[in-house]
């Protein structure tokens, strides 16, 4: 599952399970120990409010930061919070065992477990891509003068290749490694209107981090040169 749509949807649980402990912390309760009389009642149900808060809390964290934090912060915090919500869920199990509970409480097994589920799944899958919503790919925009040669779920290797005087379109790279397999003068483009012009030699490897930007072939000869750009940082 996509980190943001996890996190989006276990903030949205918790805060949802967090007031439905605060609205009718009583029934909640009797749901799960029965029947609770005189003040054990409210401290009970103090108890369970007090819980209910700490769920809406968690919940507001996952909710506001799913489109604050990288992904790789998400993701870390997708699975402390699902390391946590293990922990509640173990000491629900626990609390039976030691009788302080006639019954295992199915509603609150099914959905902590189901958090617990989507944390890991989401936050242990697949690698990171360093490529956002906005990655504008240059193999995807500009496929005459980019072509993927190689691609696994750490590294895509592409070819480049330039006619004299040709020149692409606005694109992204990530962070990478660049060789280049002849000489060439190059002309590079930026959204905010800058230009720098750039000569490399053959056999050139250098370390490219990533980039939008619109390249020009300003050399009398064909620029070509392959680039690796990584997924995962």
């Amino acid at each position: 599952m996509e980190i943001k749509l996890a996190m989006f949807i276990m903030g949205s649980v918790l805060i949802i399970v967090g007031i439905v402990k605060n609205v009718i912390p009583v029934k909640f309760n009797e749901g799960i120990f029965g029947k609770i009389e005189g003040e054990a009642e409210n401290f009970a149900a103090a108890m369970r409010t007090n819980i209910g808060s700490i769920l809406i809390g968690v919940g507001v964290i996952l909710f506001l930061n799913r489109n604050v934090l990288d992904a790789h912060e998400s993701k870390a915090l997708v699975f402390s919070v699902g390391v946590a919500l293990s922990i509640f869920l173990l000491s629900i199990i626990i609390a039976y065992f030691r009788k302080f509970t006639k019954d295992i409480p199915i509603p609150p097994l099914v959905i902590l477990g189901s958090l617990v589920v989507i944390a890991f799944t989401s936050s242990l899958g697949s690698k990171v891509s360093n490529m956002d919503a906005n990655f504008i790919d240059a193999t995807d925009v500009d496929p005459k003068h980019y072509k993927v040669e190689f691609e696994n779920d750490y590294v895509r290797v592409i070819r480049i290749k330039y006619g004299p005087g040709e020149k692409s379109v606005m694109h992204d790279h990530s962070d990478g490694v660049v060789v280049f397999l002849n000489d060439q003068e190059a002309k590079f483009n930026f959204p905010n209107g800058e230009t720098v012009n750039a000569s490399s030699k053959a056999g050139q490897v250098m370390w490219a981090p990533s980039v939008k930007h619109l390249p020009e072939n300003i050399g009398d000869g064909t620029l070509e040169l392959i680039q690796v750009e990584l997924k995962t940082e």
